[in-house]
C-alpha cells in the first residue's frame, strides 16, 4: 500500500474518532478527487448550480459543523463525501422549485449519459425518493448506486469503498438498476 494513502487512512481513522482538525488535513490531501466526484454530481444532476469547488467547500462545512465522519479509509470517506454532496444539491433543488425557479437542467438517468432538457427537477426528486427507499430496503444497494452513479467510481474502486468483490459490486449494481427502474415506472 502506498505510504500518502496509509497516511490519509490514518487521518480519517482519526477524524472517526473525533480528532476533528483532521478534517482540514484530510480534505486538503484528497482535494482533486472531491472536486472530480463533485464535478459528476453536478454534471449528473445541475451543471449550473454551483462550480465543483464550491461543493466541495460546502460538503468541508456540513462536516465541520457535524459529528466525525465514520469512515474506514479514503474510497469510504469519498464515498460519504458523495453523498453528502448529492444531498446538498438535492436540498438546493428543492429549494429552487418551491421558489418556483429552475435553470438549465440535466437529465438523471440509470446510465451514464447525460440528457439535457428544460426542468426535471421533478424527475431527480423522483430518484432522490426511489433510492430513499431502496436505502430502507437494502442499504448496501443503494450504496452501490451512490458510488457507481454518483461518484462516479469504477467496479474496483466501488468494491473497495463498500469493502466487497468486484463481482459482488456487479451483481449489486444489476439488481439496483432493476429495482429503481421499477420502482420509478410504477411512479409514472
Amino acid at each position: 500500500m502506498n505510504n500518502s494513502i496509509e497516511n490519509i487512512t490514518q487521518h480519517i481513522l482519526a477524524y472517526a474518532d473525533g480528532e476533528k482538525m483532521e478534517l482540514a488535513v484530510i480534505v486538503d490531501a484528497l482535494y482533486a478527487q472531491l472536486c472530480k466526484i463533485a464535478d459528476i454530481q453536478l454534471n449528473k444532476l445541475n451543471p449550473n448550480l454551483i462550480t465543483p469547488n464550491d461543493l466541495v467547500h460546502e460538503v468541508y462545512l456540513k462536516f465541520s459543523k457535524s459529528l466525525a465522519v465514520n469512515a474506514k479509509g479514503r474510497m469510504h470517506f469519498l464515498a460519504i463525501a458523495a453523498t453528502a454532496m448529492r444531498q446538498l444539491i438535492l436540498d438546493q433543488l428543492k429549494g429552487n422549485k418551491r421558489e418556483k425557479r429552475g435553470g438549465h437542467l440535466s437529465s438523471t438517468t440509470l446510465t451514464d449519459s447525460k440528457v439535457n432538457v428544460t426542468d426535471n427537477s421533478l424527475e431527480i426528486l423522483a430518484v432522490n425518493g426511489a433510492l430513499s427507499k431502496l436505502e430502507e430496503i437494502e442499504p448496501i444497494l443503494a450504496s452501490t448506486v451512490e458510488c457507481r452513479y454518483f461518484a462516479g467510481y469504477s467496479e474496483i474502486e466501488t468494491a473497495e469503498a463498500l469493502d466487497v468483490s468486484v463481482r459482488t459490486v456487479r451483481r449489486y449494481w444489476k439488481r439496483a438498476r432493476r429495482w429503481l427502474a421499477m420502482e420509478l415506472s410504477t411512479q409514472s
